[in-house]
């Protein structure tokens, strides 16, 4: 064979040969040490379905509900999955245009990864939540997850208890080792606020497997590493909501609070601001806009004077000043004292009394 054709058959083969070994690299990278296109593939076999627990009750000292769960519906999406989706017939069921659309979509995707499910509308009316069920076929990526969300039969107690709202990017980073994650909700205020760590409760996690079309068809190994969901503990108060609502009465149409203690115990029987709300308001799907409607409100509804108004004690704490140093022994029955109408017990700050 001439030289010129044995050189151009080395390089022929040193071409083939760079070529396959380059297809051998890639497939090892591909199996061995990436883990981009194996959660890409998981993803697609596998849903992974968080189920929300319930949260605690809260109880009155008679063992009466003050607050209670009900069931919500939320609607997740899967960005990676909703190819094919209805878009427009989406929108004109939720009320929104293609831009906003648009843009919960890359929300979701910057807060929570393309391929991981994020709650795309929350909290469901119950006409909303139907009327998607019977088109749930026309938008792929999508489904119904159901969610515990609170309800107040006495409707009364809204500063006391608080409420719970979705949680956001600040409150993952603060709670950052607890479990949190996007589309979580927690207590933001009040009690809910306060033992939101005995009320919360342990989500569970249930595993489906999937067709080549995204088609549930069944558990994955038979359950067998699913989670179930645990509820949170219920929490026993020394309020009484009889007299809770008695103390919201006498506010209706003023500003003040008015708190009933029990002497013995210390315990709050009652704790009512006004104005107050119903705390029903900051449930469901119009929670957003009733929330906005009241922080703009001149009257400060969700301000609880009770505990976060300062305010000075006024001619009406004299007597009992009076009455418990008398008991004390520390005066006596001819002691005076002269009143300017200020004192100035914060150094050079005058305080009227």
């Amino acid at each position: 064979m001439p030289a010129f054709n044995q050189s151009r058959s080395m390089v022929i083969r040193l071409i083939f040969g760079s070529v396959f070994v380059v297809i051998v690299l890639q497939l090892i990278n591909l199996q061995i040490f990436s883990t981009k296109y194996k959660l890409a593939a998981d993803n697609n076999a596998f849903y992974r379905k968080v189920i929300y627990p319930d949260r605690g009750i809260i109880f009155d000292r008679k063992k009466k509900a003050i607050l209670e769960n009900t069931i919500s519906y939320d609607l997740v999406v899967t960005p990676s999955e909703a190819k094919g989706t209805d878009t427009l017939g989406l929108c004109q069921l939720l009320g929104i245009d293609t831009a906003e659309f648009k843009k919960r979509m890359r929300d979701v995707i910057f807060k929570n990864s393309y391929v991981r499910p994020s709650v795309f509308e929350a909290l469901l009316s119950p006409e909303l939540y139907y009327k998607l069920s019977e088109n749930m076929y026309r938008f792929p990526g999508f489904v119904l997850n159901e969610r515990s969300i609170r309800s107040y039969p006495y409707r009364t107690a809204a500063h006391v208890l608080g409420y719970i709202g979705e949680v956001d990017t600040n409150f993952l980073k603060k709670h950052r080792d607890e479990g949190y994650e996007m589309g979580d909700y927690a207590g933001l205020a009040g009690l809910e606020r306060t033992y939101e760590s005995v009320l919360m409760g342990q989500r569970g996690i249930k595993r489906f497997i999937r067709d080549n079309k995204g088609r549930i068809q069944g558990s994955w190994e038979n359950g067998l590493f699913d989670t179930a969901a645990v509820a949170g503990r219920n929490l026993y108060t020394a309020m009484d909501v009889e007299i809770q609502q008695m103390a919201e009465k006498m506010l209706t149409n003023k500003i003040g609070s008015a708190v009933a203690i029990n002497p013995k115990t210390g315990g709050i029987i009652a704790m009512a601001s006004g104005p107050s709300y119903d705390p029903n308001l900051l449930t469901g799907s119009t929670r957003r806009r009733n929330f906005s409607r009241m922080f703009l409100d001149t009257a400060k509804p969700l301000y609880n004077r009770a505990i976060k108004g300062q305010y000075p004690p006024g001619s009406t704490f004299k007597p009992m000043g009076a009455i418990i140093a008398l008991d004390e022994g520390i005066i006596g029955p001819s002691f005076g004292v002269g009143c300017g109408g200020a004192y100035f017990g914060c150094g050079s700050v005058r305080v009227g009394c």
